[in-house]
């Protein structure tokens, strides 16, 4: 790589946790410092890098690493806005999306749900997880299966476009002739340090979908293989240099040093621990909480955030 060069990282992890805290590490000692358009004039440059990581088991355990920006609860709920459309009524109108950084109005533009199984064009809704789904059931090997999120129209005046870009997904039969899904994801920017993780918890589970969908379409098992996240930008925003660097005058460790000093189990949660909390984290989130809050949520997704609710409350299902 030579000046001016954006660095090209590759990380590999068994599960996600472990991809997790390799990441953070690969791009703090290997990223470049690059400005970013959300810095404040006291934040140094954020690191940076073009970053490929791979998860071997995206449900191997443990699932979760406890180092991440939100509370259990609200990570289920953040799941099921991504995976069942949750929260695609809090999208304002058309009209107002265009306006860009001209609107009052201080609803979303998008949510990767709505953009897609419910993509806009030329007055058409087209649902692209439903076409991967019938693409792959019928022809597992091709390489048409994706979906985009990006709308040319919506979100370049957008001060908040979206991350996530494109979902691309592909069978393979395994030595035993059993069918294997892999899912590639690709993100234009991504927040590795309070971002990174809830967005893989939300597309993994969404993956799962997926491939269960294609399998109840063609008739054969599905298992899970490995998944692929692509960030064109994985950064450390500069403003979160503190908490990764800790202050050690007030005795404060790094984030680094914090890892170092507890055993990984002692850092992560299975989805055995963790589906209780998903259910109702007992401060107000979570999906039994969620369903008694959100009275306006439209009845579709409400039942299919119920089914969900009823199957985690099995003991056999993996969050």
């Amino acid at each position: 790589m030579g000046p001016g060069d954006i660095p090209v990282l590759s990380v590999f992890g068994e599960t996600i946790p472990r991809a997790y805290e390799t990441a953070i590490r690969e791009v703090w000692d290997k990223g470049a410092s690059v400005r970013t358009e959300y810095d404040r004039p006291e934040d140094p440059p954020s690191r940076d890098a073009t970053v490929v990581i791979t998860v071997e088991r995206p449900f191997g355990q443990p699932r979760f690493h406890r180092s991440f920006a939100d509370g259990l609860g609200g990570l289920s709920e953040y799941v099921m806005e991504v995976v069942h459309g949750a929260h695609d009524y809090w999208i304002k109108p058309r009209e107002e999306i265009l306006k860009g950084v001209e609107s009052t109005d201080t609803r979303w533009t998008y949510t990767y749900h709505r953009r897609l199984v419910e993509y806009e064009i030329d007055s058409q809704i087209i649902d692209q997880v439903n076409f991967m789904v019938d693409k792959l059931a019928r022809t597992g090997y091709t390489r048409r299966a994706q979906g985009i999120t990006w709308n040319p129209v919506l979100d370049p005046p957008s001060d908040h476009p979206p991350c996530l870009q494109r979902i691309w997904g592909r069978l393979i039969e395994d030595d035993n002739g059993d069918l294997v899904f892999n899912m590639n994801t690709h993100w234009r920017s991504r927040d590795l340090f309070k971002a990174w993780f809830e967005n893989v918890i939300a597309l993994t589970t969404l993956m799962r979908k997926i491939a269960n969908e294609i399998s109840a379409r063609s008739g054969r098992p599905v298992r899970l293989g490995r998944y692929v996240d692509i960030s064109d930008s994985l950064h450390i925003y500069g403003s979160y240099f503190r908490e990764l660097e800790g202050d050690p005058e007030r005795g404060i460790k790094s984030f680094f040093e914090r890892l170092e000093s507890r055993s990984f189990d002692d850092r992560t949660w299975t989805s055995e621990f963790v589906r209780p909390h998903f259910i109702d984290d007992g401060v107000g989130k979570g999906l039994r909480p969620m369903l008694e809050r959100e009275h306006e949520m439209p009845p579709d997704v409400r039942a299919a955030v119920a089914r969900e609710l009823e199957a985690m409350e099995r003991d056999d299902y993996i969050v």
